[in-house]
């Protein structure tokens, strides 16, 4: 352990004290709890390290982030930081993929401020493989709300899995990337998108 940086012992040392903090969460007050997560999200999203694995990928530390999202359901601001720690958890440090994560993606995917940051995670899950209405739902992030963070999402999905895009959807996908191009204020955009939508033409 002598050869961990100073910087990431920080991190170790600074992730340990939050999920001690949030392990306590039902002796915190909204706000506490709030802040304590909205510090703890930042956490998985910091550059990937082998140090940092027994701190993620920790089946027990997630069921306590999914007894705080029980709670707080209707609290959209702490439910998209859960979401992203635990989505950032599950793909950047292997944490086990739950039916009761999926649960928690699958109930928020289509809810307005949500959904959009649902679908940064919920294409690339296992239980989401059998979905039968996939497409149906790609073509809909598209559309959700906030605007900047759904086309994001889109248009790494159509990255990610556009290769196997059913043929009755490409126009759609086409013309959403010919509009981008258009819409783009210079050149790389303007090639970048071209370049998108002539893959699905």
């Amino acid at each position: 352990m002598s050869n961990i940086s100073q910087k990431i012992q920080n991190n170790i040392d600074n992730i340990e004290s939050l999920k001690k903090q949030i392990s306590g969460w039902k002796k915190l007050s909204d706000e506490e709890l709030f802040q304590a997560v909205k510090e703890f999200e930042k956490t998985p999203r910091l550059e990937v390290s082998i140090y940092y694995n027994y701190l993620f990928n920790d089946a027990k530390f997630a069921d306590i982030l999914l007894d705080i999202y029980k709670n707080n359901t209707e609290n959209a601001k702490l439910v998209i930081l859960l979401i992203s720690a635990i989505g950032n958890m599950i793909q950047r440090y292997n944490l086990p993929e739950t039916k009761d994560i999926y649960e928690l993606m699958f109930d928020n995917a289509y809810k307005k401020n949500i959904g959009p940051y649902v679908a940064i995670f919920l294409p690339r899950m296992e239980h989401f493989k059998n979905y039968s209405n996939k497409w149906q739902y790609f073509m809909e992030v598209k559309d959700m709300s906030p605007k900047k963070v759904a086309e994001s999402s889109f248009e790494v999905i159509m990255d990610i899995l556009g290769s196997e895009i059913p043929e009755n959807y490409k126009e759609e996908v086409a013309n959403y990337f010919d509009k981008k191009a258009e819409e783009s204020n210079n050149e790389y955009g303007r090639q970048y998108y071209s370049d998108l939508a002539n893959k699905f033409k």
